[in-house]
Parts: structure tokens; sequence; C-alpha cells
């Protein structure tokens, strides 16, 4: 059995595998750098007890965005499994090329994401991941990342405009009925959501331009904790895949012990 660990800014995903894509349980918890390694091993350990799975852990990796969250987590993982963690990173052979100047700046979620994507998705693709930062993937009709486009995420962008303003606070991150606010609340989440939308939409359509042929379809496929409050609005209609970047983590990890 395999524990696949997403670790993001914001939440950090578990979840058990046998097999690729087949996630036989899985939870998150909220981020947080205060935990120590036994703190992690504990809320683990009820999970995998609450899914009868206790004992059987014997392979993890772990996807992470986070260095302060790595360690206690990887301790951690290592002490329920009995053996290192396998971590997606910069060198993790993938099966496919990274082509961008600095492969040590892209984040182990958008070579897992793309590690999922490629399993549905027929290339030329996009991935959009909606967490705290907003981010757009490339990946060329070859199967290969071409570079990601990063924006703001919905959070960050109404934390910022929130902190600036003392009179706009208590604004929930949904999608308004009226694209013209009339009113402080609505007009920010109209700004904020509404420009989320539409921001999508625009780099989806110059992405097309860009990575498609004549007549060539551009897949997409979207994913992180506000994909649900943005892209059902999108005019370009994805499949939203909350579990890819623990999926992706989970393939890679299968794939690269197949191969050894």
């Amino acid at each position: 059995m395999l524990l696949a660990i997403d670790i993001g800014n914001s939440m950090i995903k578990f979840a058990v595998y046998n097999k690729p894509l087949e996630k036989m349980a899985g939870f998150q918890i909220a981020a947080s750098s205060i935990r120590s390694a036994d703190e992690y091993r504990l809320h683990i350990n009820q999970f995998l007890s609450a899914f009868q799975l206790s004992g059987q852990i014997d392979a993890s990796v772990i996807a992470s965005v986070v260095p302060s969250l790595t360690t206690p987590i990887y301790q951690a993982a290592a002490q329920i499994s009995g053996h290192k963690p396998f971590m997606v990173g910069a060198g993790t052979h993938t099966g496919f090329k990274i082509n961008i100047d600095v492969h040590s700046q892209l984040g182990a979620d958008i070579v897992a994401n793309v590690a999922a994507a490629r399993l549905s998705c027929t290339p030329p693709f996009v991935v959009v991941d909606m967490g705290t930062a907003t981010t757009l993937t490339a990946v060329d009709r070859n199967g290969n990342i071409i570079g990601t486009i990063i924006h703001p995420g919905l959070k960050i962008a109404l934390n910022v405009l929130t902190e600036s303003a003392a009179l706009l606070n208590d604004v929930s991150l949904i999608k308004p009925a009226v694209l013209i606010g009339q009113n402080s609340i609505t007009s920010i989440q109209s700004g904020i959501v509404n420009g989320h939308i539409y921001m999508i939409d625009g780099f989806i359509r110059q992405l097309r331009e860009t990575l498609c042929r004549e007549n060539e379809t551009l897949s997409m496929i979207a994913t992180g904790g506000h994909a649900e409050t943005v892209i059902p609005y999108c005019r370009n209609k994805m499949k939203i895949d909350a579990d890819l970047t623990v999926n992706g983590a989970a393939a890679l990890y299968f794939a690269n012990r197949k191969s050894n």
C-alpha cells in the first residue's frame, strides 16, 4: 500500500493507493508549521485506523511546495512505512520533458499535476490549479511541459484588498449574481471571482492559439481548492479533479518503481 501526500500552502492531502489512480481512502488537514513529526504521525495513523489500513503502508510519496512542512511530514511518513519517502521534485523521472529555464524552480505540485493529467488528457493540454496561487501549466502536443503562468489566487487577492481598505471586510469568495456590484461586497466578489473567470478564459484563448495547430483540440483539466468556485462559470469547459496532485504523486511513484 502506498501513502501519497500532497503538501500545499493551505492544505495537506493524504491518500492511500494500491495502484495508480485507484485511491482507497483519503483525508486532508490544514497546513500548519507548528505540528511536529509525531503529531503528523498521529493524524495519519488515526486516518489509517478509520479505514482499517493500519500497518498496511509499506511505501510513501511526497509532493511538497512548503519546505518548512516537508521535514516533519517526511519523518512521519518514514516511521509509518518503514522506508524513506519518494520525493517528487526536479530530479524525478517523469516520462516527459520539462522545457523551462531552471528545473528546480518548477513546483512539485505542477510536476505531479501533469503526470496525472497525462493519464486522462490528450496533448496539447492545460492544467489549471487554483490554490494559494492560480497556475496554468502548458503541455505541448508531445506531452512535455513548456511553461507555466502564475497568478495570485483568489484568497491572496481578497486578503490584499481587505487588508489595504479597512471598510472592506467579511467578503465570501462566491460568484455574485450581478456583474456590476452596487455594494462593497458584491463589487469585490465580482472583481475577484469574475475577474478570475475572465482571466482564465482569456489565457485559455491565447494558449489555444499558441499550442494548437488548425483544427487541433486543446484539452483542459482543473484542480485546487478554489476550482469549484470559478471553473463551472468559465466559457471553456473542463473537468475538475480535486485529487489531481496527489494522484499524480502516486502515479510518479508507481512509474519509478516499475522502471527500477
